[in-house]
């Protein structure tokens, strides 16, 4: 798999432009990830998903094409609620629109052509984003500006017979007191798998408000991996959602700073796995300032083999006295091949702090499903409104109402056709 992508990138060089401002800082960041190689179960982070052995099975190669940008119609856009939207087609961006905005208080641009920021000290596929991205999405949102309607970004693939390799970055800076709801929707609409690698950067200064959600409807064989990095100033707030119930595999590497005093980070999710999927959730929330809150719900269920992955960290700098942080994640089982992996973890240096994290898996309960049932529901129907119910509790977080209700009807429609 190395040996294809040394040739997929010497490829992409020469479909890019030599005079590219980050010419060198693609290769540079290319050769540090032959050195690394794909993340397999020898690193800590990843030691519940061995991506070099999951890549290698589902691609036996990787396919850069600078040339695919179809301008294809795409017409499949949320119609719950109105928003604003920038839209992305096979990795390259398309078009936007503020129309529900003073665009005035809006800065934005395209990544295409200049540089982007590198995450640092991130795994190698990280590099690999460094090396191949093709494009992105830089956004500020300035002083004072609270937009009225959520952005939703869709990135949508469509229109190839190869095994695609695509590569993105997003960097928002929201301005002090500014506020912006953000949500990502992933499309695949090729019959063959695709490998989506984002790397996101959220700055969000004092008083700002950042809530942003992930969503996909993505083929049992993509692969996915997300990095988030944010840091989080005075009174500011971030609080992140996930919903994932696609893809065969798909990760989110969760990195938040709560920087200066009164800053709070919220991450919340729900798994809806089957068939083999794997899925999984690492977060890092760094308390750093002082009276820093954090709050972690993750809900998983599964069935069919499939797997879900929860590892969690809340570390207190030495001087983040009177940090609260919580975490707790919970798993229902639908079958005895499935497997449900927990790795909570607290690292505290500071001495006046209120933390605490639990873990659970278990299975749904039979007198709770012998009660539905005795009130005429089939055992199909009680198992899907117990399901619900249990999933409900961690989307009961998100603190926008329209786009709650999306997710509550995006989960009944999975559950109608999970299996």
């Amino acid at each position: 798999m190395i040996d294809n992508l040394k040739n997929t990138f010497e490829n992409f060089n020469k479909q890019i432009s030599k005079k590219e401002v980050i010419a060198k800082t693609r290769s540079d960041n290319f050769s540090k990830f032959v050195n690394l190689g794909f993340p397999n179960k020898k690193l800590e982070d990843w030691k519940f998903s061995d991506f070099n052995e999951i890549i290698s099975k589902k691609f036996k190669n990787i396919h850069v094409d600078l040339k695919n940008q179809n301008k294809f119609q795409f017409n499949d856009y949320i119609q719950e609620f109105e928003h604003n939207k920038v839209i992305f087609l096979n990795g390259f961006y398309n078009e936007h629109s503020f129309k529900h905005e003073n665009e005035e208080k809006i800065i934005f641009d395209n990544l295409k052509a200049g540089p982007a920021y590198e995450a640092k000290g991130a795994n190698s596929l990280n590099l690999l984003n460094n090396a191949f991205f093709t494009d992105g999405l830089l956004l500020y949102v300035k002083k004072g500006y609270k937009c009225k309607k959520p952005l939703v970004i869709y990135n949508v693939f469509k229109g190839s017979d190869k095994n695609n390799f695509f590569n993105q970055k997003l960097i928002f800076n929201l301005k002090e007191n500014s506020e912006i709801n953000i949500l990502v929707y992933t499309i695949n609409l090729n019959s063959n798998p695709i490998f989506f690698n984002t790397s996101n950067f959220y700055f969000v200064e004092k008083y700002a408000l950042l809530k942003l959600f992930h969503i996909n409807k993505l083929n049992n064989k993509d692969l996915n991996y997300n990095l988030i990095q944010t840091k989080v100033m005075e009174n500011a707030n971030f609080e992140k959602f996930i919903l994932s119930d696609s893809s065969s595999f798909f990760k989110t590497d969760i990195e938040c700073d709560l920087k200066e005093n009164n800053s709070s980070g919220f991450v919340n999710g729900a798994i809806l796995g089957q068939n083999d999927q794997h899925h999984e959730i690492k977060t890092n929330i760094k308390h750093i300032g002082q009276t820093t809150k954090s709050y972690q719900k993750i809900k998983s269920v599964l069935n069919k083999n499939s797997k879900a992955v929860f590892q969690g960290k809340i570390y207190v700098d030495k001087n983040a006295q009177k940090t609260n942080g919580y975490q707790l994640s919970k798993a229902i089982l639908l079958d005895e091949n499935s497997e449900f992996d927990s790795k909570p973890e607290l690292e505290i240096y500071a001495d006046d702090v209120k933390c605490s994290h639990g873990s659970t898996s278990g299975s749904l309960d039979e007198n709770s499903i012998f009660y539905l049932m005795s009130r005429g529901l089939s055992r199909k129907d009680a198992k899907k409104i117990l399901i619900q119910g249990f999933l409900a509790d961690a989307i009961e977080t998100v603190t926008n109402n329209e786009i709650k209700k999306f997710l509550l009807k995006k989960i009944e429609k999975s559950l109608n056709e999970y299996r």
